[in-house]
């Protein structure tokens, strides 16, 4: 009897192992109210999750439909690149030991607590709810996630997965890209 559970579990395994499409999706992600336009921005991340904890500088930049994030330790190695079309999260690249890192789930919190209006482009049912400093998001009627404005940082704490992320904006690093700029 033994055995046979351990050849199930065996065979569980190795038809799941790698498998990307068997971690959860992220509920309030995708819309279809997503459109192209020039957006940039970089901040340095805390998160803890489990037993690990990641601190690294993230840089957004959009230009047309597709956000590419890029995180970079503070000595300057890349961990992990991603973009997001709207609909998808695109895992590029990343390190071993963020393999198993809610990426989508990163991504949805960190649009909702920095990327303008991305809760307003949601045709799911989502909800704010706002008391200030903290506003309490809802996804299908689910608590979801606590963002809470603490002076220039910006405190997450997803209780779906759960992991808790601190996100401090850096304002001087990132040059204006318009044409027009004349600073």
């Amino acid at each position: 009897m033994k055995l046979k559970w351990t050849v199930m579990l065996i065979s569980a395994v190795l038809l799941c192992g790698g498998c990307q499409s068997m971690l959860p999706q992220a509920p309030g992600l995708a819309t279809a109210a997503w459109a192209a336009q020039n957006y940039q921005r970089q901040d340095q991340l805390e998160i803890q999750w489990k037993e690990q904890s990641f601190s690294f500088l993230l840089y957004q930049q959009q230009q047309g439909s597709k956000l590419e994030m890029l995180a970079l330790t503070l000595t300057g190695q890349q961990l992990f690149k991603l973009s997001f079309d709207g609909r998808k999260v695109h895992v590029e690249q990343r390190i071993a030991p963020m393999k198993l890192l809610p990426f989508e789930f990163v991504v949805r919190d960190i649009l909702y607590a920095t990327y303008p209006n991305f809760a307003q482009l949601q045709q799911q049912n989502v909800r704010i709810e706002t008391s200030a400093p903290a506003r309490k998001v809802f996804i299908n009627q689910q608590h979801v996630l606590n963002i809470q404005q603490q002076g220039d940082a910006i405190e997450l704490n997803n209780v779906q997965v759960p992991y808790q992320m601190v996100i401090s904006p850096i304002n001087d690093g990132l040059a204006n890209t318009d044409a027009d700029s004349t600073e």
